[in-house]
């Protein structure tokens, strides 16, 4: 790797944006990422550090701004590495993303016939769940807590976070206080917050079990909270990796739970579900419309998580069977479907193993929504089975784009594709895709 001329400013034109939304310059044959910088700008920009013949840089000014450009609202932005495209309006960040997925398909060459309106929310105040770090300066005698910074393991103190909703609770400065009072302040890791559709809840992580003299000085804090919040807190507290959360507060906490489809799903603390509850309901509502299920079908529903996919399925089809990784989630899925008098068989079988699949009985259609990795070792047997209709729902273009290229070189034909502004304000797009079998 060569550093020659770390620290010099350079003058670009941006001509476009990689998939991380990095502005991309070129002088001669070096190419030049700037976060912060939009097509079309003429922009200065501080040399950081070079890669082959790319070069990262740090946007210095922006000479001549895109009608792109917006200010951004948030104190902590360029410190803190959470949302990274608040300097473009919301519109223009919705093309990129589409943009971005129809390049990454065009790759593959992947033919989309019809592109439908992506599905958007609000743009601040979106996120129900999020990870704070906590970290204690025995130099400076004083705690950290936010997320981590651009491009760095450091933490960057946040007062509020504008993509979490409006609460009390939600102030920073008030954990920071709260939490430089405990005895075991230096043993508070994460703070993870949740804000499930009955109680906004809180799960603290700590290297080593709380003393009784912090467990009451938490305990006083959320009673305060509490008397002034019209919805149910809860305080959660996790001490070992992988051990189950222990309420703290309040004695008797009631289940928690997020409604999808007209169906109450129970959720644990550290469940995942996906951040955005407005867009999610959206995404399912469009899931269960292009599916079609029928009442006389089976449908597979891979990587199926807690449900939120399954549940509903479940409610118009004969049969659904649910394949889930975790133990925990298996236990989770039979125990709602149980609950909700649903027809849903929860099965746990490894998606990363080719023939995890290869048992179970012919589905009529399958809905899979893999982590970012994609669905690698599930596409062979979705290309020998032959199943009438896929819906893939993704996370990551460029996974998705390798898995359709293999599909539809197999037989499959892509009928629908849309992408879902999941998170606004960050380059990260979900997209969603329907496959019919035609036969090669």
């Amino acid at each position: 790797m060569t550093q020659s001329g770390k620290g010099r400013v350079v003058s670009l034109t941006i001509d476009n944006l990689n998939s991380e939304g990095q502005g991309v310059g070129r002088l001669g044959r070096d190419v030049y990422f700037v976060p912060g910088a939009l097509p079309g700008e003429r922009v200065t920009a501080r040399l950081e550090n070079r890669s082959k013949k790319i070069w990262h840089t740090r946007l210095d000014s922006v000479e001549a701004p895109a009608p792109e450009r917006t200010e951004p609202p948030c104190p902590h932005y360029r410190r803190c590495g959470g949302c990274d495209l608040q300097h473009m309006t919301v519109n223009a960040q919705v093309a990129f993303k589409q943009a971005r997925v129809e390049r990454e398909l065009s790759r593959q060459k992947v033919a989309v016939p019809q592109w439908s309106q992506a599905l958007t929310g609000d743009a601040w105040g979106y996120r129900r769940k999020a990870r704070l770090g906590v970290r204690f300066s025995k130099d400076q005698n004083t705690n950290f807590v936010g997320f981590r910074e651009e491009g760095s393991k450091h933490l960057s103190n946040i007062s509020r976070c504008a993509v979490l909703p409006d609460h009390e609770a939600l102030d920073w400065d008030a954990w920071r206080a709260l939490i430089g009072s405990l005895e075991a302040r230096s043993l508070i890791t994460q703070i993870e917050p949740l804000w499930a559709d009955n109680a906004l809840v809180f799960v603290v992580r700590a290297l080593k079990p709380l003393g009784h003299n912090d467990r009451n000085v938490l305990a006083t804090q959320f009673d305060a909270w509490q008397q002034r919040s019209a919805r149910q807190l809860q305080l959660w507290v996790r001490t070992e990796k992988g051990a189950e959360a222990e309420c703290l507060w309040p004695e008797d906490p009631e289940e928690l739970w997020h409604q999808v489809e007209g169906l109450k799903l129970r959720i644990q603390p550290d469940d995942f579900i996906q951040v955005n509850g407005a867009v999610n309901r959206q995404m399912v509502a469009q899931a269960l419309e292009w599916l079609a299920p029928a009442e006389n079908e089976q449908i597979w529903d891979l990587f199926a998580g807690h449900g939120n996919f399954s549940m509903p399925l479940a409610s118009y089809c004969r049969h659904v069977v649910a394949v889930e990784g975790q133990d925990s989630m298996v236990n989770s899925l039979k125990a709602q479907a149980e609950k909700l008098a649903l027809p849903l068989q929860a099965i746990r079988a490894d998606l990363s193993e080719t023939a995890a699949l290869s048992v179970l009985p012919e589905p009529d259609a399958v809905l899979l929504d893999p982590p970012r990795a994609g669905a690698a070792a599930v596409v062979p047997e979705l290309i020998r089975r032959r199943v009438a209709r896929v819906l893939y729902v993704s996370c990551d273009a460029a996974t998705l784009a390798r898995d359709l290229g293999a599909l539809c070189a197999a037989g499959y034909e892509v009928k629908k594709t849309g992408i879902m502004d999941m998170f606004p304000q960050t380059h990260h797009v979900e997209t969603m895709v329907l496959l019919e079998y035609r036969g090669k």
